[in-house]
């Protein structure tokens, strides 16, 4: 017989090994600690096949009933009885049971009152008698919870036996999702519905509850149409907020792992952004009948929880269910059809990986769940996430060159440095016809080639970071060809996961090639199948596979593209990166991976790349490519959290300091430090000498090039010549709102506004979602002086700081100073500290220079990222020849 004090330490035992699958169980119980191989035996009877129940305590038969100053197990769950008693209340029949709990129909024993109840119970009853005052306290504070979509907590204590009860509010009716298939209901009404339950959550929180367990199972919907949301505040009783309590370590953590925020499942502090991500979870699965990351059958809570923490959520959009087969299915696709791009990025906003990312309330979401459904702009933008990123305030973009992208004025933002240090292919067109559309369509070059990305055809599907690896290597081996243009990453990326057509994709990226192909990798096997496609008929040109180990993928890479290059009767010449590849096949593939997280561009994700270029950088030390690509992960870091200190520069120097000295060549890393230098340091001539460098080694490189010149002249004020080589980097990248954005700013510094206002309205065009594109147009339109429509498009940006400084020079503009003072006001107000050149342009646009030049200073204190711009500023035109205006260059030390 077991004593009372072995039953405690095997019931948290248990809680260790009953999250882990059979094969992981026996590892577990190998490895038990010598204090606890008294209990192998019981917990071998607990954990492996040939027992009746599994995690649960009744085939140990020898088991004791104890007093109640310590535990009982003869009341666990699994032995609950229709009949039997707990506390006040007596089980009617079981309503259904989850991982932790079962819930019954229950009814007071007593007489007291004949009203039904859901009665929650914890399948493990182990819960000190000591502790039961607490449920006290907390049950005073969430039964006061008060609101029509809520299910009322009744009770709560602990039995006399040690059994801790919820006795609920009992609502008859259908989960959330079920509720909606069945009566087939259209986006609206499933919207007008989640937003019942928006306001419930948002109820409580202000309440200073939070849910924890938010999923469609604990949302009923009545026969009525009344959402009501179950379980509210359980999750609360489980766990203290500020240190794991004796409650959760008893029975773990309550949130459904499917709807868990990543900060929740790596332990980290949590609250309102963690009942926000749920939420996100609960409406995507309304909109396309599935979850954003899945349990598979036989797979391990780690798989599901890293997915969670860095894959990237699909868009609602593009996915239909598990069930597309169904009824259900039907449905489900009928809905995907319908959904438009805004309510795709609401759901991304709300399921934002950093909980900084995310709306900050259940009524931020509700707000733009609104809006959608009044056909207004929504404020989520799928690039927001990155636009703020500090006082850089510049959005990551895969490419290069300068990365001018308006924020509350027609000018622009220098994302220069964290544009630069993704090391990837830039970019270019001297037109976008391909891309928008009702412009006429220019014949495509023969010798031109978009690499599509590759597919991971892996059977565990673990292998998407080396096929992104191996299509972004040959996009830099064919960018060697002499004659060819090569679309850059940018671009064809944005292709990866659609079923387009062959002849579509080629349409709008401008060329008459494309590469394609897959990758399978098992162990030392490796398989890649490439494809070259004539888009205009579809025929193959080439096509070819490859069985060969992966120690080989350089050898590979070379011969797909020579045969490209032959088969398009173009020259191809070698290149000098070959240097910084390593005979480490090791080292190889962590780079690969780090750049496939740095690409996500979130703080876990740049992390876990700095994780994998110094490991790569341990095991080869003069890996010069690992050294760059750690520097510019650095970079993306500063990026993340702000102001850079001054340990941040010295480290993302180092880094990049030893790739070039390890590979004098390596022109991605002089690439990424004048990036840095443009930026974070200021350091224009730095910044010049590295872009030289770059024309020293690839006098020919017609990726790096124009933009990085681009960007000097933009610094420089040479409009003209900053729009002639943004233009030059848009042939090779046609679909990059970045570059799109760039020329348009540029067009507007020139005084060419007819053409400005023409880029502005492409740009939105192209990407509706890109941030402060509405604000861009208004600008355009108050330089032409059209001023009504300016201010229907300023109203229009979801981005307040734009907004209220477009407004402010609007209605200066058109004659309303007490309208314009009020925008001002509140600009200032709200952005003071963060948008300093903001509130200084519109000062200079009143002409109150006194007052520009003051917020002028304090942007160059912020180091407000849109301090590069000065020079090319049309809005800051009027100060130019103030004194003042020449002693600020001469402080900048502008080029």
């Amino acid at each position: 017989m077991l004593t009372a004090a072995q039953i405690g330490r095997m019931s948290q035992l248990l809680d260790q090994a009953l999250g882990l699958d059979l094969k992981g169980r026996r590892r577990w119980l190998k490895q038990l600690a010598p204090e606890n191989l008294d209990l192998e035996p019981a917990l071998k009877q607990a954990l492996l096949p040939g027992f009746t129940v599994v995690g649960h305590f009744r085939d140990l038969g020898t088991l004791p009933k104890i007093d109640a100053t310590g535990l009982n197990i003869e009341l666990a769950g699994g032995l609950l009885q229709s009949g039997q008693q707990v506390g006040p209340y007596q089980l009617i029949s079981p309503l259904g049971a989850g991982g932790m709990a079962e819930v019954w129909l229950a009814q007071r024993a007593d007489g007291a009152f004949k009203r039904e109840v859901a009665l929650k119970l914890p399948k493990l009853s182990r819960l000190r008698q000591d502790l039961a005052s607490r449920f006290a306290r907390e049950c005073d504070i969430l039964a006061g919870l008060e609101h029509p979509n809520i299910a009322r907590l009744y009770d709560a204590g602990v039995s006399a036996e040690g059994v801790p009860y919820f006795a609920m509010e009992y609502v008859a009716g259908l989960p959330l999702t079920d509720w909606c298939d069945a009566r087939h209901l259209g986006i609206r009404e499933r919207l007008e519905l989640f937003l019942q339950v928006l306001d419930a959550v948002q109820y409580a929180h202000q309440r200073h509850v939070i849910h924890r367990d938010i999923k469609p199972s604990n949302i009923l919907v009545t026969d009525s149409g009344q959402a009501r949301l179950l379980d509210f505040g359980v999750a609360k009783l489980l766990a203290q907020d500020d240190e794991p309590s004796e409650l959760t370590q008893l029975y773990g953590r309550a949130m459904t792992p499917e709807y868990a925020s990543p900060e929740f499942l790596r332990g980290d502090p949590i609250g309102e952004p963690t009942d926000v991500y749920a939420l996100g979870v609960v409406l995507y699965e309304l909109l396309c009948g599935d979850r954003p990351h899945r349990l598979k059958a036989g797979a391990s809570m780690g798989l599901l929880e890293h997915a969670i923490a860095t894959t990237a959520v699909e868009r609602p959009s593009t996915r239909v269910g598990p069930e597309a087969g169904s009824e259900r299915g039907t449905t489900q696709q009928k809905l995907a059809q319908r959904l438009k791009g805004d309510l795709d990025a609401v759901v991304l906003k709300a399921l934002a990986k950093a909980s900084a990312d995310r709306y900050d309330s259940a009524a931020a979401l509700g707000d733009d769940v609104r809006r959608y459904l009044r056909a207004e702009p929504v404020r989520a933008r799928p690039d927001r996430v990155a636009y703020r990123i500090g006082k850089f305030a510049a959005r990551q973009r895969v490419g290069l060159g300068i990365a001018v992208a308006t924020i509350v004025t027609i000018g622009a933002v220098l994302g220069y440095a964290l544009t630069r240090s993704t090391g990837t292919q830039p970019i270019a067109t001297t037109n976008i016809a391909f891309a928008v559309p009702g412009r006429a369509a220019v014949a495509p070059n023969d010798k031109s080639i978009a690499v599509l990305p590759f597919v991971d055809m892996s059977e565990k599907r673990d292998q998407e970071y080396f096929s992104d690896g191996l299509s972004e290597e040959l996009i830099n081996r064919l960018a060697h060809s002499l004659d060819l243009k090569v679309i850059a990453r940018t671009s064809s990326f944005q292709f990866k996961g659609k079923n387009e057509d062959v002849r579509s994709i080629a349409g709008k990226l401008g060329v008459a090639n494309l590469l394609e192909g897959s990758v399978r990798k098992s162990g030392q096997e490796l398989r890649i199948t490439a494809q070259l496609i004539r888009a205009s008929d579809g025929s193959h040109l080439w096509s070819q596979s490859y069985d060969r180990s992966p120690i080989d993928i350089f050898k590979v890479q070379d011969e797909i593209a020579g045969r490209v290059a032959q088969a398009l009767n173009t020259a191809f010449a070698g290149d000098d990166e070959a240097k910084s590849r390593p005979p480490d096949l090791e080292a190889y593939n962590l780079v690969l991976e780090g750049n496939y997280y740095k690409a996500r561009f979130t703080r876990p994700d740049v992390e876990k790349a700095v994780q994998l270029y110094q490991r790569a950088i341990d095991i080869k030390p003069d890996y010069a490519l690992a050294w760059a690509r750690l520097g510019s992960a650095y970079l993306n870091q500063v990026g993340l959290k702000g102001t850079p200190s001054a340990d941040d520069n010295r480290r993302i120097l180092q880094a990049l300091d030893r790739a070039t000295r390890l590979d004098p060549k390596l022109v991605w890393a002089y690439y990424t430090r004048a990036g840095f230098e443009m930026s974070v340091t200021w350091d224009w001539a730095a910044a010049q000498a590295d872009d030289e460098r770059i024309r020293e080694i690839e006098p020919g490189n017609t990726y790096l090039l124009p933009s990085a010149f681009a960007d000097i002249a933009l610094v420089s004020g040479q409009v003209d010549r900053a729009l002639e080589l943004y233009r030059k980097a848009l042939d090779r990248n046609p679909l990059d709102s970045y570059v799109v954005d760039a020329i348009g700013f540029a067009l507007c510094a020139a005084d060419r506004l007819p053409e400005c206002l023409q880029s502005r309205l492409e740009l939105r065009q192209l990407h509706p979602e890109f941030g402060g594109v509405n604000s861009s147009v208004g600008y355009a339109l108050l330089h032409l002086g059209r001023f009504a429509e300016a201010q229907q498009s300023m109203q229009k940006e979801p981005e307040e700081d734009g907004r209220l400084a477009g407004l402010a020079m609007v209605h200066w503009a058109m004659g309303r100073r007490p309208e314009s003072d009020a925008a001002l006001k509140s600009l200032v107000r709200k952005f003071a500290s963060s948008r300093a050149y903001a509130i200084a342009q519109v000062y200079a646009y009143r002409g109150q220079s006194d007052r520009a030049f003051e917020w002028l200073d304090r942007a160059v204190r912020q180091h407000d990222a849109l301090i590069p711009t000065v020079k090319a500023d049309p809005l800051l035109r009027n100060l130019h020849l103030d004194r003042r205006f020449r002693a600020l260059m001469a402080t900048l030390k502008m080029p």
